[in-house]
């Protein structure tokens, strides 16, 4: 299955890690809860850090407090960087900013080629054996997590045995070009959860026997949720 993304923490400055003015930054509020993505206006290493605040049309509620906490996430180079801010000041003259305390530490991420990435895909599943009438299959299934080499999908029970072969179906959307992929997967293991209406399974599998094509079509959707998860595109895969 796919391997994480590798966390390394450092005690690099955002100077260091080549942070630069404009970058898009994914922020997180717990209370009032909120998310948005602003844009990097400034900092000053140990001074302070300068985003753009919320639009009006952003949805995000009014009632956040000077004090508040603010999670940020943003991408530079090959590394993903995670810091938390206390909010110190919110300007709207000559624009809407906010002024943030320096973070007290700065996590850093490489960003390895197999990263897992989460998504909400509707899959089918299918035998990989066309001669073959399995009970229960084909099978409606929720596709949660994605890499170059695999995905798990999410199902109210289990699949079959592990190193037993399936045919995957799902359709991604990279860009504004839909895509129909059709590949061979390897069940390669299965875990339970407990939920409310019951228990759901989740199922990993490893992609196998790929062409080119197919190979590229799910890099590039990979890609591309990658930078949707750090603000970096919106949720059609559009720049923002």
């Amino acid at each position: 299955m796919a391997r994480k993304l590798a966390s390394i923490q450092t005690e690099k400055t955002l100077a260091d890690l080549r942070v630069q003015i404009g970058d898009p930054v994914r922020v997180e509020i717990r209370s009032p809860r909120a998310k948005f993505t602003a844009r990097l206006v400034g900092y000053m290493d140990n001074g302070g850090i300068m985003i753009s605040a919320p639009s009006a049309t952003s949805g995000v509620p009014t009632l956040i407090n000077e004090g508040n906490l603010a999670s940020l996430r943003l991408i530079t180079g090959n590394r993903i960087c995670n810091m938390t801010c206390k909010i110190l000041k919110q300007y709207d003259q000559p624009f809407g900013y906010w002024v943030l305390e320096y973070p007290q530490a700065v996590e850093s991420k490489r960003i390895r080629g197999h990263s897992r990435v989460p998504v909400s895909l509707s899959c089918s599943i299918d035998d990989y054996d066309e001669m073959s009438e399995r009970e229960g299959l084909p099978a409606s299934a929720l596709c949660v997590d994605i890499s170059q080499s695999g995905l798990c999908l999410q199902l109210p029970y289990t699949l079959g045995e592990v190193g037993e072969h399936f045919y995957l179906t799902t359709r991604v959307q990279i860009g504004d070009i839909d895509q129909v992929l059709l590949v061979p997967v390897e069940l390669r293991n299965v875990h339970s959860n407990s939920v409310e209406s019951g228990s759901l399974y989740h199922h990993g599998f490893k992609f196998f026997e790929l062409d080119e094509d197919t190979r590229l079509i799910i890099a590039a959707f990979v890609y591309q949720q990658l930078l949707v998860e750090t603000g970096n595109l919106d949720q059609t895969g559009q720049e923002l």
